[in-house]
């Protein structure tokens, strides 16, 4: 009940902050919206305790951010260590973590935390050139600005050289020498596309795997999503869903047919066999088909000819 009331505040502060949201139906998966504004397309999650968040699916988040074009971003509410702070930005396995007011902050008023809780305590990152240049033109030695900072000479060469530095010593250092140093973090680009290859590839999808990637494309495997992969190329990048059960296909192509909307992408759905060539406006390839194309211009026509329909 917790978390739904918070996903009704994030899907308010959306609105007012003029994004358009995809809401997928199915619940556990490893996100819960997306949301793409004028410039931007993000992968939202949101969790009371932060700690909840698993590595693989942190790991997955970064990886359709990266192949997606987004930025991932976690919205909590506590840790273990007590209430997630406003104006702070916390991470866990690489993922940003903000509080529901920064979030808000950030999406409505365009504004950007300057602290990130760390081990140790809370940082920020200032500007190490103009730190210098100042120091140097007004002739204020290393000593003196460490005895400002309460830290070594050593430390302050290295805030030059863009260390990060805690909260009270950059501060102090702003006040003495009268010159704004901290610098805003962006969220977006936060260990933005750091290098993750998911090596999940389900057994059962094996030959399904194999015959894409001889006709062209790289596939990526998901295991929390309402798709089963991303199958990109240096042109297009389709999401798709992988159906056994017939049942549930067309459960799986209204998920599809909200998350393509929001994505701007197209998908198709590969099933043993269908009388339909379509669902819900969403591709239906059999697997008997896909396994007779040579070629990756093949797909392409299939989904935009289906899709038509």
């Amino acid at each position: 009940m917790e978390k739904e009331i918070m996903l009704r505040e994030i899907r308010e502060i959306l609105a007012r902050g003029g994004f358009e949201i995809g809401e997928p139906l199915f619940k556990s998966i490893s996100f819960d919206l997306i949301a793409r504004g004028r410039d931007r397309l993000l992968i939202l999650k949101a969790l009371i305790n932060i700690d909840a968040l698993r590595s693989e699916i942190a790991r997955e988040l970064k990886i359709l951010a990266k192949e997606l074009e987004a930025s991932p971003i976690v919205i909590g509410k506590r840790s273990a260590m007590g209430e997630i702070l406003d104006g702070v930005i916390y991470s866990r396995h690489g993922i940003p973590i903000l509080s529901l007011d920064t979030f808000k902050d950030f999406i409505i008023e365009g504004e950007y935390p300057m602290v990130y809780a760390s081990p140790g305590g809370f940082y920020v990152n200032i500007n190490g050139g103009l730190l210098r240049k100042i120091r140097i033109d007004r002739g204020i030695s290393l000593g003196q600005l460490a005895k400002v900072a309460g830290v070594s000479r050593k430390t302050i060469q290295l805030y030059e050289e863009g260390m990060n530095a805690t909260v009270d010593s950059a501060l102090r250092l702003e006040d003495y020498l009268n010159v704004p140093l901290i610098e805003t973090i962006d969220i977006l680009d936060f260990n933005r596309y750091e290098e993750e290859r998911y090596p999940y590839t389900p057994r059962n999808y094996e030959d399904i795997y194999q015959k894409l990637i001889e006709i062209g494309y790289d596939v990526f495997f998901t295991f929390k999503c309402p798709f089963e992969a991303l199958s990109k190329d240096n042109r297009d990048i389709f999401l798709t869903g992988i159906g056994r059960d017939t049942k549930k296909i067309r459960y799986k192509a209204l998920n599809l047919k909200i998350l393509t909307h929001i994505l701007e992408k197209e998908a198709f759905i590969i099933v043993e066999k269908s009388k339909y060539e379509e669902i819900e406006g969403v591709p239906i390839i059999e697997k008997e088909e896909l396994m007779e194309i040579n070629r990756k211009e093949e797909i392409r026509k299939m989904v935009r000819e289906r899709s038509a329909i």
